[in-house]
């Protein structure tokens, strides 16, 4: 009933929300609360206990949470948001910049894509087709970084824009290449487009406990934000 590979919605009396698999690598169902407050929490508490299933939620705000904690659900990730000011940015495109092409993201390149993806990240944040195809549609533009040759990438980063403001959904280099520069080269390439292109600001989401991603990000004059997300998790 919950685990669908795309998005189903449910109606309950006291909430609505979404629900489908994260991907196929860990068990968690996605839940994604559109309606309702602590009743439903504890109702899909009770579901999970009783069918063992275990539900994480899509991103919180941590200044939310505290009925999620009063109906018995517990702090899975938490996570940063990193803003960068386009404006006063002086990035400009890497000397090697040429070994990155740069497209608009098309559902033809989740296919591939999702095979490197699976290169990159650690189980629980691997990409689906569906969260791809979401990604997709969650901004009016998206633009696809793609790291390396054609039949050999290294990494990928997508950009979304909406009305000049932008979200870096996604940047990744292979876990074999990593600590080479490429991870930096790769941003300093989307951050420099983003520029070109008179984007107003960037902003992105990385874990926590992520240092070396958070060390980039600060490296490349992203501040960190005082707003913080977490995911919850029922079990």
């Amino acid at each position: 009933m919950y685990s669908t590979e795309n998005k189903k919605i449910h109606y309950f009396y006291n909430g609505i929300f979404y629900t489908r698999s994260i991907n196929e690598f860990v068990n968690d169902i996605l839940f994604q609360k559109i309606y309702g407050g602590e009743g439903l929490l504890k109702k899909i508490l009770k579901i999970s206990k009783n069918s063992n299933i275990s539900f994480s939620s899509s991103m919180v705000n941590e200044n939310s949470i505290k009925p999620w904690i009063k109906s018995g659900w517990t702090i899975n990730h938490r996570l940063n948001v990193c803003v960068l000011n386009l404006r006063n940015s002086n990035h400009r495109y890497p000397s090697d910049n040429k070994h990155i092409e740069i497209k608009k993201l098309e559902n033809k390149d989740i296919e591939y894509l999702l095979e490197l993806d699976h290169k990159i990240f650690e189980d629980y944040w691997k990409n689906s087709k569906s969260s791809l195809e979401e990604t997709i549609k969650s901004c009016n533009n998206n633009y696809l970084f793609k790291s390396g040759g054609e039949n050999n990438l290294d990494g990928y980063a997508i950009l979304g824009e909406t009305r000049k403001f932008t979200y870096l959904q996604r940047i990744g280099i292979v876990k074999s290449s990593q600590g080479s520069g490429l991870g930096n080269n790769l941003l300093n390439c989307v951050i420099s487009f983003a520029v070109e292109k008179k984007f107003i600001n960037m902003k992105l989401n990385t874990q926590s406990d992520n240092i070396a991603a958070l060390n980039l990000y600060k490296k490349n004059k992203f501040e960190i934000s005082p707003r913080k997300l977490v995911i919850m998790k029922t079990s």
